[in-house]
């Protein structure tokens, strides 16, 4: 007998972009760990739940909410990481719509891992400083080494190795999420 597959919140039906234009630079995204957590969430995809995962080292915490994007195969065979930089955390499971601004090339035990990075659309009436990001130029210095230096130390506690190569802009974090979700596409089909 086999057993039944359960997906409460069919996370693989949400498209990449809200809008459905290729090549744009707002995606979904699905947070799984909130902005200041010492606890690592991730998606659960037999049950389709953010569930937990595991505790951070008492000195580590999640610098910003971070999350995937659905319908996409990334080549750790997980859908692409995305780290969105904002000023209040969110909460775990939570859907937001993503301006990806880069990503982080890196190799984690030498298999390609990138780290998308991206900010929340400007809310009318409430503007953020990240409403002005439109590449990683514009993300002040020490935000950036504080998210390349927890991704190294929160894979070290892991047991992990990572390699961080560059940061790479916007059209090639694009090409990045195009890749993945082809890849999503051509071993999932969206169910109906």
């Amino acid at each position: 007998m086999s057993k039944p597959q359960i997906n409460a919140t069919h996370y693989d039906r949400i498209p990449v972009r809200p809008d459905g234009k290729p090549k744009k630079a707002v995606v979904n995204m699905v947070v799984e760990t909130p902005k200041n957590s010492c606890q690592k969430f991730a998606l659960n995809p037999e049950y389709g739940m953010i569930a937990f995962h595991s505790l951070l080292p008492k000195s580590l915490e999640w610098p910003y909410d971070y999350g995937f994007v659905p319908q996409t195969i990334a080549p750790d065979k997980d859908p692409l990481d995305l780290l969105i930089i904002n000023e209040k955390g969110l909460f775990s499971g939570c859907l937001i719509q993503a301006r990806v601004i880069d990503a982080i090339r890196e190799a984690k035990d030498n298999t390609e891992n990138d780290r998308l990075i991206g900010v929340p659309l400007p809310s009318p009436g409430a503007p953020l400083p990240t409403d002005a990001y439109k590449n990683i130029t514009d993300v002040p210095a020490g935000d950036l080494y504080r998210i390349k230096q927890f991704l190294v130390d929160y894979s070290a506690s892991q047991g992990h190795t990572i390699n961080i190569k560059k940061v790479i802009g916007r059209k090639k974090a694009l090409a990045l999420i195009e890749s993945a979700n082809k890849k999503f596409v051509k071993k999932k089909p969206v169910p109906q």
